[in-house]
């Protein structure tokens, strides 16, 4: 995942390694946390990459809502309120596996 991170934000050397490490536990445990599961599930891998790239962008814009500059205003949410569909059909694909799990019993 790091790796991937990397290319996307064209780092090429191990300085900020420590830094985004942070950023991508971070991101996986609030995600997690939404989820009610243990592990990250592959599928939803990509979140946690975009949101770290945003994240690391945001860098020195921490606690803002907003900002302007120049006409250009940009509004900052919580990074994972823009996954909430995928959160949610994730969520509710997971509800319907173990509903199909779930057996009859029949006494003859």
């Amino acid at each position: 995942m790091l790796t991937e991170i990397k290319r996307t934000l064209e780092i090429t050397d191990t300085t900020l390694d420590a830094q985004l490490n942070d950023f991508i536990k971070r991101i996986t445990d609030r995600l997690l946390l939404r989820l009610g599961v243990p592990t990250l599930p592959a599928e939803l891998h990509f979140i946690v990459v975009e949101c770290t790239v945003k994240r690391f962008n945001l860098k020195g814009n921490e606690g803002m809502a907003s900002y302007s500059q120049e006409g250009e205003s940009i509004t900052y949410s919580d990074l994972l309120d823009e996954y909430k569909d995928d959160i949610a059909l994730w969520v509710n694909a997971q509800n319907k596996l173990v509903d199909a799990d779930i057996g009859v019993v029949r006494f003859i």
